[in-house]
């Protein structure tokens, strides 16, 4: 068997980026840089252009050509002229050295592709301070003066294999559409335990909720610690900011994701293996087409009545989700499984996955024993004018069999909308309902891309298969 640290080196030589890629990247930040210095001067604008993120701090994977670029206006100015006058210096700069694109998170901002090269443009205030924060962005060159002063004698590559097996078990990334950990996490918590492998030793003992000391002092923490509970009290894993104390930098991340890092931390370190860090493929339709047509699986299509944000739209399509399930619960039905997939701009889907789609016409309803007489009054009145038969069984419980006022799950999704489409940009619309079947599996694969359904398709994660075979 190949040694771990073997391993480890075999991964980290196929995703260091290349002194090419390297050099690529950063001609293409030096072309940015140029034109809003240009543009900057030739308005009379004193700004200061930085490369900031995972580039910046030397963390980044092969293959992730982002550049996070951040403009910093004086500290005198408005945080309206940043996002107004600011934003709309950066577009004027950039609009002639390749695609450009207007994007409004949070915070506004510019992309610009430049030979295959995707640059975020953001405005922002330079601070001597932390403390003087007055946008959310203006932490991020904080986050890289502190990322660049602590990551020393290597550690940046074991935030790379740390990155790298976060994407492969499906950890990584703090949008709404993953709940999981952030580059910056990811960072962190390297910082914190002093390389990749001490990372998922201490990840293996967590129990949440989880408290990670960032901040050295113990009684620092544990004042930061007790803000943050109050701030954010679902969250299930409190990691301070050390720029911001007041920030939980873990605050995204969900039960499932936290609970996903502590297995596969547990199944790497008792059977290290490169299938932690090699690329999942997206499957095949004939994966699950031979037993597709036993299952109920349902799709659920709707519509935005108007282009969203992709953190906007996940996240209402994400609450749409939870409503279906429950929606359907208090109809007897028993959801296996449910998940979201969106072009990230208006179309959205949920996925689900029932016991069975359609119910017999009446439920058995199991009533009080004969000896509790109020209860028994209370289950026969209740019962009784739509009961087919009420009786006592041979354990001497009163027992009833009574009509289901919905019986078949497409139908009450296709009907009932009303009652689950909540979110603001999609309660006017009428959602398309149809089931998975072997006929049409081809068509909706062709029309959403496999990914759609690659939670259906895959068995058992190929980590977890690995580490119980």
């Amino acid at each position: 068997m190949t040694g771990i640290e073997e391993l480890l080196g075999i991964v980290l030589r196929e995703i260091t980026p290349t002194e090419e890629e390297r050099k690529k990247i950063l001609q293409v930040f030096e072309k940015i840089r140029e034109a809003l210095e240009k543009h900057l001067r030739s308005v009379g604008v004193t700004a200061e252009v930085t490369l900031q993120g995972s580039i910046a701090h030397e963390t980044w994977l092969r293959g992730d050509r982002d550049l996070d670029v951040f403009v910093l206006y004086p500290e005198e100015w408005s945080v309206k002229d940043v996002k107004e006058r600011g934003f709309q210096l950066i577009k004027e700069a950039v609009e002639n050295i390749g695609r450009v694109e207007v994007k409004y998170a949070e915070h506004p901002y510019v992309r610009v592709v430049v030979n295959d090269v995707e640059a975020d443009i953001v405005p922002a205030f330079k601070l001597k301070s932390p403390a003087n924060i007055r946008t959310a962005v203006d932490r991020t060159p904080f986050h890289t003066q502190f990322v660049v002063e602590h990551l020393k004698n290597g550690l940046n590559n074991d935030v790379r294999l740390l990155k790298k097996f976060m994407k492969t078990v499906g950890v990584y990334g703090a949008e709404v559409k993953t709940k999981g950990f952030s580059g910056y996490a990811a960072e962190l918590l390297v910082i914190k335990y002093g390389g990749f492998l001490n990372t998922l030793k201490a990840v293996s003992e967590w129990r949440p909720p989880v408290y990670v000391n960032t901040l050295g002092d113990e009684a620092l923490f544990r004042e930061a610690v007790r803000r943050l509970v109050e701030k954010y009290p679902e969250s299930i894993i409190y990691m301070p900011d050390p720029v911001d104390t007041s920030r939980n930098v873990t605050a995204a991340v969900s039960m499932e994701k936290l609970s996903k890092f502590i297995l596969s931390a547990k199944c790497f370190l008792e059977k290290p293996s490169l299938k932690y860090f090699e690329d999942v493929g997206e499957g095949a339709s004939t994966d699950i087409a031979e037993t597709i047509d036993e299952r109920c699986v349902i799709l659920v299509e709707v519509e935005a009545s108007t282009g969203l944000s992709p953190e906007v739209i996940w996240g209402e399509l994400d609450r749409i989700r939870d409503r279906c399930v429950k929606f359907l619960v208090n109809h007897d039905f028993n959801v296996y499984y449910s998940s979201v997939w969106t072009d990230e701009s208006r179309r959205g889907v949920v996925i689900l996955e029932l016991d069975e789609c359609e119910k017999p016409a009446y439920k058995l309803y199991e009533g009080p024993p004969f000896t509790d007489l109020n209860r028994v009054m209370d289950f026969t009145r209740k019962h009784a004018g739509k009961s087919v038969k009420i009786w006592l069984s041979r354990e001497g419980k009163l027992m009833s069999i009574s009509r289901r006022s919905a019986r078949n799950s497409l139908d009450l999704l296709a009907t009932r909308y009303n009652e689950y489409l909540v979110s603001p940009h999609f309660k006017n619309s009428k959602p398309v309902v149809y089931r998975v079947t072997r006929g049409n599996i081809d068509v909706l694969a062709s029309k959403y891309g496999i990914n759609v359904l690659r939670d259906l398709t895959r068995k058992i994660e190929p980590w977890l298969l690995d580490c119980t075979s």
